[in-house]
């Protein structure tokens, strides 16, 4: 009997590894052709920004091409997340050349999280300049990604008349923790030795669909667990958003949270965008900088914060604009309150502006360009 239990044993065992195996060599030689195959259906599912969201050999991250995703989850419903042929944030079912009259490039205050293109500031300016826009803009970049995209966009023919670098109060803090800059301007992530980046990306590239499942059980996880009250009488943010505005209106030079003193980080950050003038000064581009506080920013900082004295002083006979919008947010915030504030231009329990804030924006750049 026993001898009969251990043959059963034995024998799922060898079927339960010949199957995973089975799995893998399934995965490794047909796992992407098989994801593509399915994308009409696993667009129509909240975890498809796994598979629009890819890494990049040379500027980290950015959108796939040709994205249609319908499903996309805003901050208060569902939105049209789509991009062109160049993989840029834009109307869905658009193709465009490689000549833009702007370039407006940050982080995810420039793609505009939570809506669709056309109420993104980037959309509205378009619509009614009638100028071409290219949105370079992706969550989580930091000065060392705009360059090295800038500069990668630049060497594949792209052609833009005026850049527009929109520094995000959060670009600090990215570039501290998170992004090394390496002398061929490509950008790779501190510590990737310790991150097990290499293993990660090659599971990620060559198992493509275990990698998709391992994301759909850890963003399930996380789903379910519970989210801040979207009717909360205060906005709820993140232990992260409120330190990645803290460098701003805390006088130490090391806070705990950030990887590296803050005067190191500012340095390269300002050395970043100074190439970055350069470079495009080279192929006869303008520039110009833009400004904005987080709903942290309003509550702690002032409107003569250390992150416009920095780029200001930057600014100083080299950008076509500073565009600041600090004064008006502040003056708002005397007008209406702090919390009228955030509940009219921001997201609730999110740092991140709303099409009403997007608008404000909009506004200013159709009225300098």
């Amino acid at each position: 009997m026993i001898r009969v239990f251990f043959y059963y044993i034995k024998l799922s065992l060898i079927i339960f590894f010949t199957t995973f195996l089975f799995t893998l060599f399934i995965d490794f030689f047909f796992g992407s052709t098989i994801l593509r195959y399915l994308d009409p259906y696993l667009s129509k599912t909240q975890f498809y920004e796994r598979l629009i969201r890819i890494d990049h050999p040379v500027y980290h991250h950015g959108f796939r091409e040709n994205v249609i995703y319908n499903k996309s989850k805003s901050f208060d419903g569902i939105f049209s997340l789509c991009t062109d042929n160049h993989g840029f944030k834009y109307h869905c079912n658009k193709s465009r050349g490689k000549k833009f009259d702007f370039a407006f490039i940050g982080d995810s205050f420039v793609e505009g999280v939570g809506l669709p293109y056309e109420d993104t500031f980037a959309g509205i300016y378009e619509e009614n300049s009638k100028k071409s826009v290219a949105n370079l803009g992706v969550t989580s970049y930091g000065t060392k990604i705009y360059l090295s995209k800038i500069n990668f966009l630049l060497n594949k023919n792209y052609h833009f008349d005026h850049v527009v670098v929109f520094i995000d109060v959060s670009d600090l803090y990215d570039d501290n923790t998170f992004y090394l800059l390496n002398e061929d301007l490509s950008v790779w992530e501190k510590n990737a030795k310790e991150k097990n980046l290499k293993r990660r990306k090659f599971l990620r590239y060559n198992l493509p669909l275990t990698n998709y499942y391992m994301y759909i059980i850890k963003m399930n996880n996380k789903i379910n667990k519970e989210a801040p009250p979207l009717k909360s009488l205060k906005p709820i943010y993140t232990t992260k958003a409120n330190l990645k505005a803290e460098w701003t209106y805390n006088l130490k030079d090391n806070i705990n949270g950030y990887a590296e003193p803050i005067t190191k980080t500012k340095k390269e950050m300002i050395n970043n965008i100074e190439k970055l003038y350069e470079l495009l000064k080279k192929n006869n581009i303008k520039m110009s900088l833009v400004v904005y506080p987080w709903p942290q920013t309003l509550k702690n900082d002032n409107v003569d914060s250390e992150h416009v004295k920095m780029w200001e002083e930057f600014c100083f006979n080299k950008c076509e604009y500073f565009i600041n919008f600090f004064p008006y947010f502040f003056n708002e915030k005397k007008k209406l309150s702090h919390l009228n504030v955030v509940k009219k231009f921001y997201f609730w329990n999110d740092v991140h502006f709303n099409k009403q804030g997007n608008i404000i924006l909009a506004k200013k750049l159709i009225e300098l360009f």
